[in-house]
């Protein structure tokens, strides 16, 4: 596959300020591709409201304005040319987004990042968000609360910015990053996390590097030099505060990076590269979540 196909975005909404940025990102999306949008919402109704609308047949105040809310967007969405779809479905928001992932398979899901703000100048995002991230099986682009707003349809990147932790289960997410590239027509930048510094160690280095693009050469069959060249990659490490002062800048317009979930005790992303990009990062991040079989 030589090109990117973005069919249907589900775009996950909680009705809050924070998330509207999230949808612009989601609609210059849509018509890039020119995919179908898919509104999503959740509702958590008490448990009289439920008994109610279960007694008399009727959807309570709540569904109906839900409901409402998510038309009227879907509305102005139509008017700008995309088809759109629409659900407000019961549950936690997480149980919600990932029976729609399960379920309609969407090629992208598109999530605002609103981010708990603990002490000064730190941020952190909730457990259902990360669950989310490590579990969904599409593509999910985070909009954080640190993203620069001003999105048009056009959606004018400059740049994107491959970031991995150098194992073989980041090649998934290279791919994305290329293809992407290619879609925009804009330059991809590579920016790999190195534990222990390359010149510090020439031959594990090495090793880590050759079975990395192995791993590249799997996941992009078509790829060419330097992208399946060790030295190239070698060139490309960088400590983990070097990558996220990139992240931090204006630089790079879309952050693509694979995240992997061992299991339920290792899901965690608090001390990963992906936890500090997405509570730190200037523009979306796009992760692409490996399986235990993808490397």
């Amino acid at each position: 596959m030589n090109e990117l196909k973005i069919k249907r975005i589900l775009f996950a909404t909680d009705f809050l300020e924070c998330s509207r940025l999230a949808l612009d990102y989601a609609v210059a999306f849509a018509h890039q591709f020119k995919a179908t949008m898919v509104l999503l919402h959740a509702i958590e109704l008490p448990s009289p409201a439920k008994e109610a609308e279960k007694v008399t047949s009727r959807p309570s105040l709540s569904r109906i304005a839900a409901e409402e809310r998510l038309d009227a967007f879907a509305a102005g969405l139509r008017r700008t040319g995309l088809e759109v779809d629409t659900f407000v479905h019961d549950g936690t928001p997480c149980q919600v987004i990932l029976n729609e992932v399960k379920g309609h398979a969407p090629d992208l899901l598109v999530l605002g990042v609103h981010g708990i703000h603990r002490g000064v100048g730190h941020l952190m995002i909730g457990s259902n968000t990360e669950k989310i991230l490590l579990t969904a099986s599409c593509p999910t682009l985070s909009v954080g609360a640190h993203v620069l707003g001003g999105v048009d349809l056009s959606l004018k990147l400059t740049e994107i910015l491959y970031c991995s932790d150098f194992t073989p289960d980041a090649a998934t997410a290279a791919r994305y990053a290329v293809l992407l590239g290619r879609a925009f027509g804009i330059p991809v930048d590579v920016c790999h996390l190195a534990s222990t510094p390359f010149d510090q160690d020439p031959k594990s280095a090495q090793k880590v590097a050759e079975d990395y693009c192995e791993a590249l050469r799997r996941a992009m069959p078509e790829a060419a030099d330097p992208w399946c060249t060790p030295g190239f990659h070698l060139k490309h490490g960088f400590e983990l505060d070097q990558i996220l002062e990139r992240a931090e800048a204006e630089t790079a317009g879309l952050i693509v990076l694979g995240v992997r979930a061992e299991s339920h005790l290792d899901r965690h992303l608090h001390t990963s590269l992906a936890y500090q990009l997405l509570t730190r990062a200037a523009c979306p991040v796009l992760s692409i979540r490996a399986g235990p079989n993808d490397s």
